[in-house]
């Protein structure tokens, strides 16, 4: 057995950036993740302005640039027939406008490097097996290789935090209901993802989301030029393309114009990788004795382009509560409260709006009707709908287009 201030699950984005602030503070920590780093996953793989601000914050951003990530401001939304609408990302007040097209394998090696060099101690390849509990709250974790069989060492700190995503294993001991569902049906929504070779010039500093019959694509550039293309589909329509994404891709979504246009001519340049059953909205950010971060505090809808600034963005407001919790031994109700408070504060608003919109999203026919409204409309109607989907207001133009 092994103790230490922290213990945090998970090395993606939220454990990372906690792992870095908190090690950076003076504290003990230990990082469990079960991959080993760099690696694919599937995501938009777009940070917001409010993210990069978080990384500036955290002196990486320059580095990332100098690997050749692309700088986002705008975005273009298209209708299932290729009507399109195009605004500006919102100008907001400390983060400005400037997003980053940025890989997971790239971003998700650079947080965790930076905790090393922090001090962090990281096991990868490491899978939490069971939480340690103390009169019925979690005082560590046990772990083990992953795909072994023999018992694993165990950690014990004053703070536990989960940071292992959408499907959490904390989650899945503590609040088993939360999490995503275990069984699928012709509506549930599945992710998939692949980087393609193609023409980033046809994007420019756009960030692309194209509606089709089932589903929606987000396309973006990353660094090396590649294209992103995460696509939410249910499955339904997967299933009518045979399960095969290449399939969906050449029959579903370059059946919208707009998509077309970016797509055509483009090749594989990485396996499909896919994630599903999903479920979205807000879940629990403390409870058990545990802190949650990121996507296993709650799980915005993928369209916002906030999943990976709200993951930076959840470290740095529980830092402050994981520093009180190691002061004082322990995760108390009133600092898991308040850290609950906080964490309401700045996400399950903006959960909510954009589950709204996503069920609109989620029509084609509704869909289609509110993007000929907005194209019609002008002015600030869509700038308004983009900052809503976003922790903080600001100003944009648009133009729109068919």
């Amino acid at each position: 057995m092994s103790l230490w201030d922290v213990v945090v699950v998970g090395g993606g984005p939220a454990g990372s950036t906690l792992a870095a602030l908190a090690a950076g503070a003076g504290l003990r920590v230990v990082v469990v993740e079960r991959e080993r780093f760099p690696r694919d996953k599937v995501c938009g793989e777009f940070l917001s302005p409010e993210g990069v601000a978080v990384l500036e914050r955290l002196g990486i951003s320059a580095s990332l640039r100098d690997a050749g990530v692309t700088r986002m401001d705008s975005c273009r939304i298209s209708s299932p027939r290729g009507r399109t609408v195009e605004s500006r990302l919102p100008d907001l007040a400390g983060a400005g406008r400037a997003a980053m097209g940025v890989s997971r394998g790239l971003l998700d090696t650079t947080l965790l490097g930076l905790a090393r060099r922090r001090g962090a101690k990281v096991y990868e390849q490491r899978e939490a097996t069971a939480p340690l509990t103390v009169d019925g709250r979690v005082t560590g974790v046990r772990i083990r290789p992953v795909g072994s069989e023999v018992y694993g060492e165990s950690l014990r700190a004053p703070v536990v935090v989960a940071a292992d995503g959408r499907r959490s294993a904390l989650v899945r001991c503590l609040h088993p209901h939360l999490g995503d569902p275990t069984r699928s049906g012709p509506a549930s929504w599945f992710g998939i993802k692949a980087h393609l070779h193609g023409d980033p010039s046809r994007l420019g500093t756009r960030v692309e989301l194209h509606l089709f019959d089932g589903g929606y694509a987000g396309i973006g550039t990353v660094e090396s030029g590649l294209l992103n293309l995460c696509v939410m589909v249910t499955v339904r329509a997967l299933r009518a393309s045979g399960g095969s994404p290449e399939r969906l891709l050449r029959e579903g979504i370059v059946a919208n114009p707009a998509a077309r246009g970016i797509l055509e001519g483009t090749k594989l340049a990485t396996p499909w990788k896919s994630v599903g059953p999903l479920r979205f909205g807000a879940r629990r950010a403390a409870g058990g004795g545990v802190l949650f971060v990121g996507d296993a505090a709650g799980t915005i809808d993928p369209f916002s382009g906030e999943g990976m600034g709200n993951a930076l963005r959840s470290a740095e407001i529980a830092l402050p509560f994981v520093l009180a919790a190691v002061e004082r031994a322990g995760l108390t109700s009133a600092i898991a409260r308040g850290y609950r408070n906080e964490w309401r504060k700045a996400f399950a608003g903006v959960t909510r709006r954009v589950r709204l919109l996503g069920l609109v999203l989620e029509r084609p026919a509704l869909a289609s009707t509110a993007l000929a409204v907005l194209s019609r409309a002008g002015g600030p109607v869509l700038p308004a709908l983009v900052s809503a989907t976003r922790t903080g207001l600001g100003r944009s133009s648009l133009h729109s287009g068919t």
